[in-house]
């Protein structure tokens, strides 16, 4: 890949969106003009200062109707832009995503975390000012910019033959982004863009650092594709960076206006991804086939409660919660991995490698119906202290309090000796 590349991937849609609008803009400005004048110069006020200004007789602004950001309108690079990195953040994620589970290497799943908050942040610009979303679907690997589509496919197989080819997409993905947003950061004034912008491509400067470290670990080497490679021996020879709103693991910390803050606190549907919960564990959700499943840490978990869950994004983390048939919303707090510990731990076993499964599910408790985990396998055991035998044992751990609140064994189970495995 070469420079050409990322100008064609930053441009093209720049291009295409900006000849839509110039042919549409004379309508579209009498339009406002006749509303503006209707609706008398208090009422339009907050539609941006561009469309006001008496000495300009074309603008080469626009402003999405219904929004009120009382900030200039954006122009139509600054709306390109927003939409090609919604994509390419997006992409980021969807990408390193694929990589964590291809070869369970933590950095993957950790900056695919950070990815989601990129890509959030991009996506509540857009919905400030009105601009459609380019991200019709969340689902992982696909783009409604073909390039990026064609530029996932890529990088997918690409990183699949070898860790070290993974690391190096890794460290090729954070050079587009640092490239494309230098450009970006230069064609815009806007503050609230450039407090994003700005942060996004630190991020993608601490990524950068963190995949060159696990190349050079794993005898590798990493040439700039995108970025002048003194711009990229800068980056790698100095230190991980801080601010305001990264935290430590190079995450936009929800809050950073007051558009984002009002965005907390809203419940939505479940869908497939990588979150976040209290205490920076990160968690997987999948959607395989006509099942979903969550992974954490390793351990996954069949989930048919999760066409019913709703998340909720926090400033400390993702909530998460499924709606029982008795209608109550249980807030599940303990997360497979912990659950799955904790069924190991009652059956004396050390870990479960075969025969074993966990599902997160409705289960009705005596007169309660609870969200449960629903944990099985297979174990050794002596009965009698003499005769191998090989014995399932099922236990059902509360999802709210990881409270172990079933177990079933073999009838035969009190003649057998269960050895720690």
């Amino acid at each position: 890949m070469g420079k050409e590349l990322s100008k064609s991937i930053s441009k093209r849609l720049y291009v295409m969106i900006y000849m839509k609008k110039i042919l549409l803009f004379g309508l579209i400005s009498i339009l406002i003009a006749s509303i503006v004048i209707a609706a008398g110069a208090g009422e339009a006020s907050g539609q941006g200062r561009g469309m006001n200004r008496p000495d300009m007789g074309v603008t080469e602004k626009s402003q999405a109707v219904g929004t009120d950001t009382g900030q200039d309108a954006l122009t139509d690079e600054e709306i390109a832009g927003l939409k090609l990195m919604r994509e390419e953040e997006k992409l980021a994620r969807d990408v390193y995503m694929v990589l964590y589970n291809e070869w369970n290497l933590p950095i993957f799943n950790n900056i695919a975390n950070s990815e989601q908050t990129h890509t959030d942040a991009v996506k509540i610009l857009l919905d400030v000012h009105g601009i459609e979303d380019p991200v019709i679907t969340d689902e992982p690997g696909v783009f409604a910019n073909q390039e990026l589509q064609t530029l996932y496919d890529d990088l997918v197989n690409q990183g699949s033959v070898s860790l070290l080819e993974a690391l190096i997409v890794g460290a090729t993905v954070e050079d587009l982004d640092i490239f494309d947003l230098n450009e970006l950061i230069a064609q815009t004034e806007n503050p609230d863009i450039l407090l994003v912008y700005n942060n996004l491509i630190k991020g993608s400067r601490n990524h950068m650092r963190s995949f060159i470290e696990q190349i050079e670990n794993n005898d590798g080497t990493y040439t700039a594709q995108f970025i002048e490679q003194s711009e990229l021996d800068e980056i790698v020879s100095s230190s991980q960076e801080r601010g305001a709103i990264l935290d430590e693991n190079s995450n936009i910390i929800p809050g950073f206006s007051s558009e984002l803050s009002r965005q907390q606190g809203q419940r939505r549907m479940l869908q497939p991804g990588n979150y976040q919960v209290s205490g920076g564990k990160g968690i997987n959700v999948q959607q395989q086939a006509n099942r979903m499943m969550i992974q954490v840490g390793g351990i996954s978990a069949d989930c048919p409660l999760c066409s019913e869950m709703t998340q909720e994004r926090l400033q400390n983390g993702t909530q998460f919660y499924a709606k029982l048939s008795n209608g109550r919303n249980a807030e599940i707090k303990i997360m497979p991995d912990t659950a799955s510990q904790t069924a190991l731990q009652r059956f004396n076993l050390r870990n479960c490698t075969e025969d074993c499964s966990i599902e997160l599910k409705e289960a009705n408790i005596g007169d309660q119906v609870r969200a449960v985990y629903n944990f099985q396998a297979q174990r050794n055991s002596k009965v009698f202290g003499i005769f191998n035998a090989r014995m399932q044992v099922q236990a059902q751990v509360d999802a709210e309090t990881g409270e172990v609140i079933q177990v079933n064994k073999p009838w035969w189970a009190f003649l057998a000796v269960e050895p720690e495995e």
